[in-house]
């Protein structure tokens, strides 16, 4: 077994004759809408033909479309991968957008695939390592409808002007996310082209969307795959129909689409979550669907007002000086109430251990003692 990029090196050199199209392409495409293409694939409003993986390497420049450091060594290693295969060699790459704006608390991508051969593929960027894009993401938690999503379907409706037959729509993590509500408030003619919605390990949604008569006409066409420990993909899960991924990572770094198993040219599947994160996550949900709107919101503003206290733009950075910054933390939780400072030391330890590799196995074992401060029990 292997990952996406071992998938490229073994399979990379068939057509899509000679291996069709299948879930692991998806998965790539997914992993690709996270690089940082800006300036160089055209946008819906410049009318520009999709240039080719080959014609952007020329144009790019690595520094900035590899920005994100979480992934940018396998980043690196896929884009140099996928260019030596001849299976995506004359893929067209267009309809680029991005926008990130801290006071609307908005973090969007996305980007439209043209593989040979094959239906075209609109794909929605996740989460980056901005603390504005984990903002927004939490607050699906308390928010009907947040900007990017309202961006994801503006955008879905504008490329079918450009794509004249069927098209499919996906993404990963945030992404996975915004390509089902893009699918469910997208124009009924536009409805009418989506062959299939892939969310890869992407979020639920509160009760109404799902209830929406425009989901019910997309709900056959919806698949949503989530690795065997699911956190980020199960969060606001309403019981809707999954397949599970097994993974060669442990716990919520499973969300990492680098360590999802492929073999024989295909995801290697498991018969469901795990039966302690399924318990775990049931348990979380419960706490979010209970509590009344606005005591979400608060408590989602409260865990970002604590980070911002460590003046912290992404992540990583959180992560890199994580010590500091937990004193930090551990001060501003002494001025709230216990069950509120429980919750919040549950959230930081999850958004520490996703980002656990920027920090390294000793620091993962610290947080797994069970008198370290991180400890929700404490």
């Amino acid at each position: 077994m292997g990952n996406i990029i071992d998938y490229l090196k073994e399979y990379g050199n068939r057509s899509f004759q000679e291996h069709p199209f299948c879930e692991a392409d998806v998965l790539l495409f997914a992993q690709l809408s996270y690089l940082k293409f800006d300036g160089v694939v055209p946008a819906i409003a410049e009318r520009k033909a999709a240039l080719t993986p080959s014609q952007i390497n020329e144009r790019m420049d690595p520094e900035k479309v590899f920005a994100d450091k979480t992934y940018e060594k396998e980043n690196r290693e896929l884009w140099q991968t996928l260019l030596s295969c001849p299976r995506y060699e004359n893929m067209g790459c267009n309809y680029y957008r991005s926008r990130l704006e801290e006071e609307e608390e908005t973090q969007f991508g996305a980007i439209t695939f043209f593989p040979e051969g094959c239906e075209p593929v609109a794909t929605f960027r996740g989460t980056d390592d901005s603390l504005v894009g984990w903002k927004e993401d939490f607050n699906l938690a308390f928010k009907k409808v947040v900007p990017a999503q309202e961006m994801s379907a503006l955008y879905l409706n504008q490329i079918s002007c450009h794509i004249p037959g069927k098209f499919l729509v996906c993404g990963h993590s945030k992404g996975g996310n915004l390509a089902i509500f893009s699918a469910i408030r997208a124009e009924r003619d536009v409805q009418d082209k989506i062959s299939a919605v892939y969310s890869l390990d992407g979020p639920g949604f509160l009760p109404d969307i799902l209830a929406e008569e425009s989901y019910e006409r997309l709900r056959d066409r919806v698949h949503r795959i989530l690795p065997y420990s699911s956190l980020v993909g199960m969060l606001l899960q309403n019981y809707e129909k999954y397949e599970v991924v097994k993974s060669s990572a442990f716990g919520v770094m499973q969300h990492d689409a680098y360590s999802w198993q492929i073999e024989n040219g295909a995801l290697v599947k498991a018969p469901d979550i795990e039966e302690k994160q399924k318990w775990m996550n049931e348990a979380l949900n419960q706490w979010i669907f209970t509590l009344p709107e606005e005591e979400r919101e608060m408590f989602v503003n409260s865990l970002f007002e604590m980070i911002g206290e460590t003046d912290a733009i992404t992540l990583p950075e959180f992560a890199y000086d994580w010590k500091k910054n937990l004193k930090i933390c551990m001060r501003y939780m002494r001025n709230v109430d216990k069950e509120t400072r429980k919750r919040l030391r549950q959230m930081l330890k999850v958004l520490i251990e996703v980002y656990g590799s920027v920090m390294g196995n000793v620091v993962r074992q610290e947080l797994k003692a069970e008198n370290h401060p991180m400890n929700p029990e404490i």
